[in-house]
């Protein structure tokens, strides 16, 4: 009895502890026919993103294209489901003139994770860019699970995952440094549904999940 009463007891901790987050990520069936998750920024519509999921059963992959407020492309992201969490695929970064393919620097598998379902555990992935000015620039992103939070999102009230994410650039030709932090919230059965992004000057901008658009109405709107 006195067993019986200490698993009843710790029970609830253990399943707190093994929950996974797999639940609170994109989902890949729902993205078989596209979506468009617009993230909107009330303070300033011109920081207002918008992206395009689509995904793939059949290699348990999902590629997200990011857009700007005014639909241009800027980012390709292609990453990949596994027993353990998603990584990285391919990063295609599209800037204002010209489009330039970014690529893992990174090999060790362990360092290109996007996602893990074991949230307790830090992680973080790297990236570099050649530019035709500037030569190599780095990227690094590191992320670090907060805990459990209410959001209202979408009219209705989630309990959704946070995360803190550092992200820093480097561009060794110029000596160039730079670093920001953004708290990341992803709700169940949904996926990301809000950032905060806080930069070294002070501003803070923050994108919120305001609308999930079809892929027919989203190519109507472009």
């Amino acid at each position: 009895m006195n067993t019986l009463k200490t698993i009843l007891i710790f029970l609830p901790i253990i399943l707190l502890k093994n929950d996974s987050a797999k639940s609170y990520y994109f989902q890949l069936s729902d993205f078989t026919k596209s979506k468009v998750y617009k993230y909107e920024c009330k303070s300033d519509s011109s920081k207002t993103e918008y992206w395009k999921l689509t995904s793939n059963l059949n290699d348990n992959t999902l590629i997200t294209e990011a857009y700007s407020s005014d639909f241009r492309k800027y980012e390709f992201f292609k990453e990949k489901f596994t027993k353990d969490g998603s990584k990285v695929l391919e990063f295609v970064s599209y800037p204002l003139n010209k489009s330039d393919k970014t690529e893992i620097i990174n090999k060790n598998m362990k360092e290109l994770d996007v996602f893990k379902w074991e949230k307790e555990k830090d992680y973080k992935y790297s990236s570099e860019h050649d530019d035709s000015i500037y030569g190599k620039i780095l990227f690094e992103k590191n992320r670090t699970f907060i805990g459990k939070e209410k959001i209202s999102i979408l009219g209705r009230g989630y309990k959704a995952l946070k995360f803190k994410g550092i992200y820093k650039t480097e561009v060794p030709l110029v000596k160039y440094k730079y670093e920001y932090q953004q708290f990341s919230y992803y709700a169940k059965g949904i996926g990301l549904v809000k950032m905060e992004k806080q930069y070294p000057n002070g501003t803070e901008i923050v994108l919120e999940l305001t609308e999930i658009i079809s892929s027919d109405d989203w190519n109507k709107r472009q």
